[in-house]
């Protein structure tokens, strides 16, 4: 015996069959499929119990719209993707990888993964995705949060790294750990954490309404491969005399062009 579908009423169509159908289309086609089924869903002599049954049901009504090749190729860049962002926040986590290649050191793991999750998203976006209306504001305030936040826990390694620090640091450890460290810590970990769910975030945005939201992946992205860069060196040296002299030199002089380079991703996404 057929299940009989739960009847909806007229705004919880359309708000179910609007989600569904901007994840299967490009915006500009879902807003015309939702502007269309808005009015057929409201026109006055259509009787609202009976929506499911004469329009089907919303997430059919969507595949129905759906280019289905163009969608699964759509599928496989989002799990490539999120799956980077997956081991983005689990190293952030966990602090090591349970895979090692040996030509390599570990902290360049989430740089990998940053430049693969740059290049597909960039790539796929400019090509398959959208502009929609003007450059949200909700767009940029988000960018100048994790911007900030990126700017700030770099300025704060900086000065954990200096070697006047380093060395009082030794001095007193393992008896003392002091506050400067933890707050480091806790920046690059939840940090790198909370970044990797932000760059979800923009990634499904961009799908959904606007590829412009992807620069709020790209430059979230970009920061969490930071914070997992800084994890994995401070897990993997021993911090002796020569180390402390030239920790914060060695590792700045790679974190800048990383940075560099997110930003002028988070800039291409934005054109």
């Amino acid at each position: 015996m057929m299940k009989q579908q739960r009847s909806l009423t007229r705004e919880q169509y359309l708000k179910k069959f609007s989600r569904a159908v901007r994840w299967r289309l490009p915006p500009q086609e879902s807003e015309e499929a939702i502007a269309d089924y808005r009015e057929l869903i409201f026109q006055e002599e259509r009787d609202e119990s009976k929506l499911v049954e004469e329009l089907g049901a919303p997430a059919q009504a969507a595949h129905l719209l759906t280019d289905v090749k163009a969608y699964r190729r759509w599928l496989k860049i989002f799990a490539v993707l999120a799956f980077g962002l997956f081991l983005l926040a689990k190293w952030a986590w966990m602090g090591h990888s349970s895979f090692y290649f040996s030509f390599a050191d570990q902290w360049w793991y989430p740089v990998w993964v940053m430049a693969v999750g740059l290049a597909l998203s960039l790539y796929w976006f400019r090509r398959y995705g959208q502009k929609n209306g003007p450059l949200s504001k909700r767009l940029v305030l988000a960018l100048v949060v994790v911007l900030a936040f990126g700017a700030g826990t770099m300025a704060w390694n900086w000065y954990v790294f200096d070697s006047s620090f380093l060395d009082s640091y030794v001095e007193r450890y393992p008896l003392i750990i002091p506050w400067q460290v933890i707050l480091q810590r806790e920046l690059i970990i939840n940090g790198g954490m909370i970044c990797a769910l932000i760059a979800l975030a923009g990634l499904i945005l961009a799908k959904c309404y606007d590829r412009r939201w992807l620069a709020l992946y790209t430059l979230a992205v970009t920061v969490a491969a930071v914070c997992g860069f800084i994890i994995f060196f401070c897990r993997s040296i021993d911090i002796g005399y020569a180390v402390r002299s030239s920790a914060q030199s060695y590792l700045f002089a790679r974190l800048i062009p990383i940075g560099a380079a997110g930003l002028i991703g988070t800039g291409v996404a934005l054109c």
